[in-house]
Formats: structure tokens, C-alpha cells, sequence
């Protein structure tokens, strides 16, 4: 398929500079590094793609969102949220402008009373390049 590059950069084993994200996906096919895809599209204009590389201990999710309808007047908030079982006591951990890493508890501020009134968007914090939680064994970390 022809794919169009997102603007974002990652870094991969197979190759020690940072690559397009389109082009990071040719470049594992010349390694001969197996992977299972799956492609999410959830309406016109926006779509997941989901791969899974043999012996790889991550999950590499690609969003691809827009452009964003505004025609019908309504406004749109996008987020992608994770469902798991990993028990993080309701901590988690987002980087601050990039410069310092955050500990968060959930539906908490320790500057003052904090009452609940949007269960999802009360939490929301800004991150640029990473979130994660964690129990004893286990952790789920999201790179931007």
C-alpha cells in the first residue's frame, strides 16, 4: 500500500537513526523481521493500524486521524484509551513538557479538594513523550 508519511519518528533495532514512520515500515521488511498487522478503520477519517513483531515484546499502534470533520458544527475531542488488568493502585506517571517524569493519582490534586465531575476527562494530563503505569510485575508504558 502506499503510505504517507505521519511526520512522526521512531527508532527501531533495525536501524540506528530515526526513520519516517513509513519508512520504518519498509525497512523492517528488508530485515526479514516478521509482523502481523491489522488495520482498524473506525470511519473516514479515522483508522488504526496495530502490528505485532515476532519474538517483540511491544505493540506498535499507529493512529491516523483527519482531517476532522467541522461542518456539522459539533466538537470532536480524540483519545485513544487502553483497557488493562494491571493493578497500579490508581498511579501513573506522565512526563511534564519533557523534562521531568510526574507521579498522578487518579482523581486526586494535592493542592485541594478535588471533586469528581468528568470521570475520563478530569484526568487528562498533557504528555509529550511518554505515559505509563505499573504493579509489582508488570508495566505499560506509551511512547508518543
Amino acid at each position: 500500500p502506499d503510505f504517507q508519511a505521519s511526520g512522526a519518528y521512531i527508532f527501531r533495532p533495525v536501524s540506528p537513526t530515526a526513520q519516517p514512520v513509513s519508512q520504518a515500515r519498509s525497512l523492517t521488511c528488508v530485515k526479514a523481521v516478521s509482523v502481523q498487522t491489522a488495520v482498524i478503520v473506525f470511519n473516514d477519517w479515522t483508522s488504526q493500524e496495530i502490528s505485532l513483531y515476532d519474538e517483540g515484546e511491544f505493540v506498535e499502534v499507529e493512529w491516523t486521524v483527519g482531517p476532522i470533520p467541522i461542518d456539522d458544527n459539533m466538537g470532536k475531542e480524540i483519545i485513544i484509551r487502553y483497557d488493562t488488568d494491571i493493578n497500579s493502585q490508581s498511579k501513573y506517571y506522565t512526563d511534564a513538557n519533557g523534562r521531568e517524569v510526574l507521579e498522578r493519582t487518579r482523581d486526586y490534586r494535592p493542592t485541594w479538594n478535588y471533586t469528581v465531575v468528568e470521570n475520563v476527562s478530569g484526568n487528562y494530563y498533557p504528555i509529550n513523550s511518554r505515559i505509563w503505569i505499573k504493579d509489582q510485575n508488570r508495566q505499560l508504558t506509551v511512547l508518543t
